[in-house]
C-alpha cells in the first residue's frame, strides 16, 4: 500500500461521506441487474449526480425516508452509491449482484457498524467489521492485509482513516479507482428502491443451526402459508417466555392454548389471567424493564383477537437480550417467515 493511496481516500471520506453512505460494486452486472437486486424501477430512471443526490437527501423531511441510489460504471465495474442508505450491504443483494461474477460493498456508518463484504458466484463469502480486531477472512487477493496493516497504523478510534481502508480494499478487489469527478458526473442514473428484495427466511449464519431440525419449525419452512401464522406465534412467544424464565401456572394454561385451538371466549378468559399477571409482576421490586415484564407483555400480545394483528405484535416486541441461542435463533427465524407471509399475501 502507498500512502498516497491512504491519502486519496481519507480525503474523499472527509469531503463527501460525512454522512452514511452505501457503496456497492458488481462484476458483470448491467444496470437492469442493479435494478433488480435493489427493487427499483429502471423505467423511472433520471440522471444524476451523487452530489445531487446527497442534497436531495439531506434537503428530505426525513433523510432516508427516500431511499435512492445513483449506479454507474467505474473501470469495468458497475458502482452503486446510496447516500443514507444500506440497501446494498444486504446478504440478498449482495448474493442476487453476484450471480455471474462478483460484488463488493463498503458500508460507511459512522465508525462501529463500517463494514466491507465480498460476494461471489452467488454466495457471501466475507464480512469485516474495521473496527473489529483482525480476524483469518475470505477476501481475495491482498484485501485482508490491506485493512489490516491501515488499521495497525491508523488505531481503531480513527473513524476517516478506517473508512478509507475500507475504500481502499474495495480498490484493491475491483482494480478502479473511486474519485470525485466520478460522484460529480452527472450522467449517473438515479433510481428509488421501491420493491427490495425479500429478507432471506433463514439467514447465512443460520444454515445449520440445530433449531432447524425440530419438526415444528421444519413444518412452516416447508409449507409456509397464512396457515402457518399461529404456529409461528406460537414458537416466537414460547421462546420468548421460556428465555425470561417466566414461570407461574397462568402463563402454562397461555402457551397451552396458544398451541392448540382458538376458542374465542376461553382466549378472552385467558387473556383476563395474564392481564392479571402482567399487573402482579409490574409491582415486582426492580428495574422498569425487566425480562418478566416484557415478557408477559409479549403474551398479552400474542393473545389478541386478530390472529395476524397480534402475530405481527409479538414479532415487534419479541427483545432477544436475554435468550439463549436457541431462542434468539428461533425468534429471528419466525419474524421473517411472517414478514415473507404478509409480503406474498400483499
Amino acid at each position: 500500500m502507498r500512502e498516497d493511496d491512504f491519502t486519496h481516500y481519507e480525503r474523499l471520506v472527509s469531503a463527501w461521506f460525512s454522512d452514511p453512505t452505501c457503496l456497492t460494486w458488481c462484476e458483470a452486472s448491467g444496470l437492469d441487474d442493479v435494478a433488480r437486486a435493489f427493487g427499483a424501477d429502471l423505467a423511472a430512471a433520471e440522471s444524476l449526480s451523487f452530489e445531487d443526490a446527497q442534497l436531495e437527501q439531506c434537503n428530505a423531511d426525513i433523510p432516508g425516508i427516500l431511499p435512492s441510489l445513483v449506479a454507474g460504471t467505474i473501470g469495468d465495474w458497475t458502482l452503486v452509491v446510496e447516500p443514507n442508505g444500506c440497501e446494498g450491504a444486504r446478504p440478498e443483494v449482495l448474493k442476487a449482484l453476484s450471480a455471474r461474477g462478483r460484488a463488493v460493498n463498503v458500508l460507511l456508518n459512522g465508525g462501529q457498524y463500517d463494514r466491507l463484504s465480498y460476494a461471489a458466484a452467488g454466495r457471501l463469502l466475507a464480512v469485516r467489521l474495521t473496527s473489529s480486531p483482525a480476524r483469518p477472512g475470505r477476501l481475495p487477493g491482498d484485501a485482508d492485509a490491506v485493512i489490516d496493516s491501515v488499521i495497525d497504523s491508523v488505531g481503531t478510534d480513527d473513524v476517516i482513516g478506517l473508512q478509507a481502508a475500507s475504500l481502499l480494499a474495495a480498490e484493491h478487489i475491483t482494480g478502479a479507482r473511486l474519485t470525485e469527478e466520478w460522484l460529480l458526473d452527472s450522467g449517473l442514473t438515479r433510481l428509488l428502491v421501491e420493491n427490495p428484495l425479500p429478507d432471506d427466511i433463514v439467514p447465512d449464519q443460520l444454515r445449520n443451526h440445530r433449531v432447524l431440525n425440530r419438526p415444528e419449525v421444519r413444518a412452516i419452512l416447508d409449507d409456509l402459508s397464512p396457515g402457518k401464522v399461529a404456529p409461528i406465534r406460537y414458537l416466537m412467544t414460547e421462546a420468548v417466555v421460556q428465555g425470561s424464565q417466566l414461570l407461574h401456572p397462568t402463563v402454562d394454561e397461555a402457551l397451552e392454548f396458544l398451541r392448540g385451538d382458538d376458542d374465542t371466549t376461553r382466549r378472552r378468559e385467558v387473556r383476563r389471567q395474564v392481564a392479571l399477571l402482567c399487573d402482579d409482576v409490574s409491582r415486582e421490586p426492580g428495574p422498569d424493564w425487566t425480562p418478566r415484564r416484557a415478557a408477559v407483555k409479549v403474551l398479552l400480545d400474542a393473545l389478541g383477537d386478530d390472529l395476524t394483528k397480534s402475530a405481527d405484535a409479538v414479532a415487534g416486541h419479541a427483545y432477544m437480550g436475554h435468550l439463549t441461542d436457541d431462542q434468539k435463533t428461533i425468534v429471528v427465524i419466525m419474524k421473517r417467515c411472517l414478514h415473507r407471509i404478509s409480503r406474498t399475501a400483499s
